[in-house]
């Protein structure tokens, strides 16, 4: 569990002879570690790309405006980093909208793992078909 975890780090810092504050969780007091904190809440996006992206924009108005192609201009953004920023700042927060984009998601996450299947199983039968034909 969590706490047996954190039980166990606190021990092993205890006889390391250092204390906690190294591991514990820290407010974000500055309006920077704010902003880059809620772009790092993105899936994908790191501390790094948050920072990258402040220093490329300079403030939030300007990250959450700015277009895909601004985006992808940004340092170290992928094409997949920068459409998950800019569909996290342009999606409804809504259950039943999320709800049917992951149902769409796995949809195609299915259909491309059965392609992959069909795929891998035609190479099989080609190697198959040239080891007789040897």
């Amino acid at each position: 569990s969590d706490e047996e975890a954190a039980r166990y780090i606190e021990t092993l810092k205890a006889f390391d002879g250092t204390d906690t504050s190294a591991i514990e969780k820290r407010d974000h007091t500055t309006q920077m570690e704010q902003v880059a904190h809620a772009l790092a809440s993105v899936r994908s996006v790191n501390k790094t790309d948050a920072g990258q992206l402040l220093n490329q924009f300079g403030c939030w108005k300007n990250i959450v405006g700015a277009s895909v192609d601004e985006l992808s201009v940004c340092p170290g953004l992928g094409p997949k980093k920068v459409r998950r920023l800019y569909e996290a700042f342009r999606k409804p927060f809504s259950r039943e909208a999320a709800k049917r984009r992951k149902e769409r998601e796995k949809d195609t996450n299915e259909r491309e793992d059965i392609k992959n299947v069909d795929d891998d199983n035609k190479q099989v039968t080609e190697g198959d078909d040239k080891k007789a034909s040897a």
